[in-house]
């Protein structure tokens, strides 16, 4: 019942979009009319689901009712025009590009092919220059770049929206995931370009061969035809055993064979016959069939790669804090109200004098405090004693002056190596006035931010310290 309580909460490469479009306001993006709606209606949804899966769901959810007011006009409208108008023009593009060559190929020599060139140009150039763009699409995703094609798509749709292009591109490029989904669209592409390509070949085929009197013949230098044997039952294996007529016989393949200068004329009726089937079944196994399970797969692997978007940008947990806020049930289950602290430095600032705006804002309850990152042997196991207790919630009281990247990374791997991956921790930044608590520089907590965002666990999250809760 829970997953069809999330139907429609599926992410697209056209979300996406509309995303960074309400992102790219800033600081207006989220309004106050957002965090009751989603305090009311889309926070007692999501409550009961992983913190990765929770902000994915929510910020969906979200995306979505600010879609219902109907207040903007969407990129995402545009991006399927886009898409629709580009893969149409693939298709019928190289549909006609691929008639034109095999009605030059039937047409040419008095209506004789050339058995080996025809399967090269119609079915074998065309793989090969999938594969080549297919090693170009990996060096590009490789180097954290969307492929070119959805770059020039991208372009022309942003022409509109100059300001949201530039990240439009970075949602696109910024993490694994979106690269993946989007060379999987451009595969896509590609491949409606090659179907275009194949239909149009069949097309034009069956047309020759309903007008003409198409010969089929092969030549070859060396004296040897084993090669031309191996490669036609190779080909044919697929329909063999369910069309013998559409398989070229060993006699058919030798007497469709011209020696240089002999002035033959290749063979017609059954030998003819056996070949035009083998080509158009050729056409149709290795030309359309692998192009429309391609077209699946890609779909399925865009979908996949979209399902796994952590959110974990800068811009993406800054949104998420705008409307979820950052308290126990950001980041915790609701019974888990019990929280170890660890006082980072040794700066003397227990949980005992956050203890009220751990209740009031975190929703937390101090329940120890021990000393980490300092020079005391003791201390330091009797900290690791207690993050090995397994807590059900971990908060870092950090003085806003003492950020040391290279120390707080090594600290965070530590304390989140110990509790496990699902453990909230919060980094709880402070200005320290003799041992008293105070909030924080803003300065300094951009930078602390700034850090945390950066190490992109989706159970970590940072607040600052307000003495007036």
């Amino acid at each position: 019942m829970q997953s069809l309580s999330f139907l429609g909460t599926r992410w697209r490469l056209s979300d996406l979009l509309d995303l960074e479009t309400l992102l790219a306001q800033g600081e207006g993006a989220v309004r106050e009319r957002d965090r009751r709606v989603f305090a009311e209606e889309i926070g007692p949804r999501i409550a009961d689901l992983s913190e990765a899966r929770r902000r994915r769901v929510g910020l969906r959810l979200w995306l979505s009712q600010r879609r219902q007011r109907g207040d903007r006009d969407w990129p995402s409208e545009g991006w399927h025009g886009v898409m629709g108008l580009a893969r149409w023009i693939l298709f019928i593009g190289m549909m006609i590009l691929g008639a034109l060559l095999v009605w030059g190929l039937c047409l040419g020599g008095d209506q004789r092919v050339h058995v080996v060139i025809f399967v090269g140009l119609t079915l074998i150039v065309p793989w090969l220059g999938f594969l080549v763009l297919l090693c170009l699409r990996f060096v590009a995703t490789r180097r954290a770049r969307s492929p070119w094609l959805i770059r020039v798509l991208l372009r022309g749709l942003s022409r509109r929206r100059p300001e949201a292009g530039q990240r439009w591109r970075a949602a696109f490029s910024d993490t694994k995931a979106a690269r993946r989904a989007v060379a999987a669209r451009a595969s896509a592409l590609s491949q409606w370009s090659g179907l275009g390509y194949v239909v149009g070949a069949v097309g034009a085929f069956v047309v020759a061969l309903l007008v003409f009197d198409v010969r089929f013949y092969w030549e070859a230098t060396p004296d040897d035809d084993v090669l031309i044997h191996g490669a036609v039952a190779w080909l044919s294996s697929p329909w063999a055993a369910l069309w013998p007529g559409a398989v070229p016989s060993d006699a058919a393949i030798q007497a469709s064979r011209l020696m240089g200068g002999s002035g033959a004329t290749p063979p017609g009726g059954a030998v003819a016959g056996a070949w035009w089937r083998f080509l158009l079944m050729a056409l149709l196994v290795w030309g359309v069939v692998p192009r429309l399970v391609l077209l699946v797969w890609f779909a399925l692997r865009e979908r996949m790669a979209l399902a796994g978007l952590d959110f974990q940008a800068p811009r993406h947990r800054r949104v998420w804090r705008e409307l979820a806020g950052v308290s126990r049930g950001a980041v915790a289950e609701a019974h888990a109200d019990g929280a170890l602290v660890l006082d980072v430095g040794g700066h003397g600032i227990d949980g005992e004098a956050v203890r009220g705006f751990m209740l009031r804002r975190l929703r937390l309850n101090p329940t120890a405090t021990e000393r980490v990152s300092v020079l005391d042997n003791d201390a330091e196991a009797a900290a690791d004693a207690a993050l090995a207790a397994h807590p059900p919630h971990v908060v870092l009281i950090a003085a806003d002056w003492m950020l040391s990247p290279r120390q707080t990374a090594r600290l965070h791997a530590r304390v989140r190596d110990t509790v496990g991956e699902a453990v909230p921790m919060v980094w709880l930044v402070v200005a320290d006035e003799a041992g008293t608590p105070s909030a924080p520089d803003d300065e300094h907590l951009a930078r602390w931010t700034t850090f945390i965002d950066g190490l992109r666990d989706p159970a970590t999250e940072i607040t600052a310290y307000d003495p007036t809760v």
